[in-house]
């Protein structure tokens, strides 16, 4: 029997069904676009962030660069002028230099490890004559730098002028021997706040550290260090001589999206775990492409494009120390096409991925290793000797050479190695490749000739 009104009641049932359906689904849409919004919302913020860092870091070694470039200019002359100095004409020069850059404090010029000449004299009289062994918290770094001939940026620290400076030593290197030292003393306060001033942005705060040039380990160089424990801060590297300084950016304005968070957290379990699956398929898909953008898929080395980039930035640090080599090795697989040929392209891709392994455990740390294309690895070795370099060319060539074990069979390859050095043997990176290029094919020339062929491949 049916009663009175069940028609009705089952309509309404209907209809909340679907109304809560239907509420469902629109609280799931509505998720997925606060979502997309929360998310767009905080990588404008990033790339915001990450753009006046790098504005700031740019500006910052366009500073500091101008400073080093003034004092090779003086070391160069001096050196070159050892025997004929005279106490009038240095004095001459360094005033000269002193008005030619602001944030320049004084100079002083030590012959051997006694300090003979300083400008400006007044507020400098305790400097002349002062005999750096005498110096125990100064010796032991001035003893390093005229060791290895390298220069390095300390402080800053309080000047007995006043106000805070940067301490640049740079050795004075005769004939390859140590001959004297040149240091710059640099007014922090000065350059810190001409950066400041011309990268003036309301929207952000920054901070440096790594006094000593001791990058994130250090000690406060400017601003406050509690600015890089804040989870939005973004942290960048700077180069510096002897070391590293880190630049902390923060966006001051405080974070706008709470209320969105808080209105999502109170969505329902089955739309908030639906729209959690969606974002993290949105970012792992957006991770996965950035990676891939800059990384080798088969092999994980960098590509050429993160290479490229790379590559100009330790040109850029070689032409600040221009004693120190930067070197490239060109690498190319000899007999590869046979792997691939006789035993399938998974056997190629896994003597691809052992060569990329043995590669990186062949190089140091700091080395870049990149997969160039097809069977072709690249090196980039900074900061290097001729002797380092060889010794890496001659581990790499004998440890990619080693066999490789492959579903029960053994395979073997040899590797072609082609060097170059900047700038000797190009300014740039094409230059580089061409001339690098050029030796591995005569390099592979003299191995097929008979004088060092790899084993033949197991069959």
């Amino acid at each position: 029997m049916r009663f009175p009104g069940s028609a009705f009641f089952s309509r309404r049932a209907g209809a909340l069904v679907s109304a809560a359906l239907a509420f469902a689904l629109l609280m799931a849409g509505g998720e997925v676009v606060l979502r997309s919004q929360l998310q767009d919302r905080m990588s404008k913020r990033h790339i915001e962030t990450l753009s006046y860092a790098t504005t700031l870091r740019v500006r910052m070694e366009r500073e500091l660069n101008a400073l080093l470039y003034l004092s090779s200019g003086l070391s160069a002359y001096l050196v070159v002028r050892n025997n004929s100095m005279q106490a009038s004409e240095i004095q001459d020069i360094l005033a000269v230099l002193h008005r030619s850059n602001r944030h320049v404090r004084s100079f002083g010029v030590a012959v051997g490890y006694r300090v003979l000449y300083v400008y400006p004299v007044q507020g400098n009289e305790r400097a002349i004559g002062m005999h750096y062994p005498d110096q125990p918290t100064q010796w032991p770094v001035i003893q390093k730098i005229a060791q290895t001939g390298l220069s390095a940026l300390a402080g800053p620290t309080r000047l007995v002028q006043g106000g805070q400076g940067l301490l640049y030593r740079m050795p004075l290197m005769l004939q390859g021997r140590y001959w004297g030292l040149l240091t710059t003393v640099i007014d922090s306060d000065s350059l810190f706040q001409s950066v400041q001033a011309e990268s003036e942005d309301e929207r952000f705060e920054f901070a440096i550290r790594g006094r000593d040039a001791q990058g994130l380990s250090g000690d406060a160089v400017w601003g406050s260090l509690a600015l890089f424990e804040q989870p939005d801060a973004l942290v960048q590297e700077v180069d510096v001589p002897g070391g590293r300084w880190a630049i902390a950016v923060r966006p001051r304005v405080a974070d706008d999206t709470r209320g969105l968070r808080a209105w999502l957290r109170a969505a329902s379990v089955a739309s908030g775990l639906l729209v959690a699956t969606m974002l993290y398929m949105l970012i792992r898909n957006r991770g996965l492409m950035a990676h891939r953008a800059m990384y080798d898929g088969l092999t994980g080395l960098p590509n050429r494009r993160l290479f490229e980039d790379r590559a100009e930035m330790a040109f850029s640090r070689q032409q600040r120390q221009p004693g120190q080599l930067c070197a490239l090795l060109f690498l190319d697989l000899d007999d590869f096409k046979r792997v691939n040929d006789q035993h399938g392209h998974k056997a190629g891709d896994a003597v691809l991925m052992a060569a990329a392994r043995r590669a990186l455990a062949a190089v140091r740390q700091n080395d870049t290793v990149a997969r160039w294309g097809g069977d072709e690895i690249i090196v980039l070795l900074e900061q290097i000797s001729r002797d380092m370099l060889e010794t890496i060319a001659q581990r790499l060539r004998s440890s990619i050479q080693e066999a490789v074990e492959f579903e029960g069979r053994t395979l073997q390859v040899g590797v072609s190695i082609g060097v170059a050095i900047y700038p000797e043997d190009g300014a740039d990176l094409d230059q580089l490749l061409h001339a690098a290029d050029g030796q591995m094919y005569g390099d592979k020339t003299t191995r097929k000739s008979g004088l060092s062929r790899p084993a033949p491949l197991a069959e």
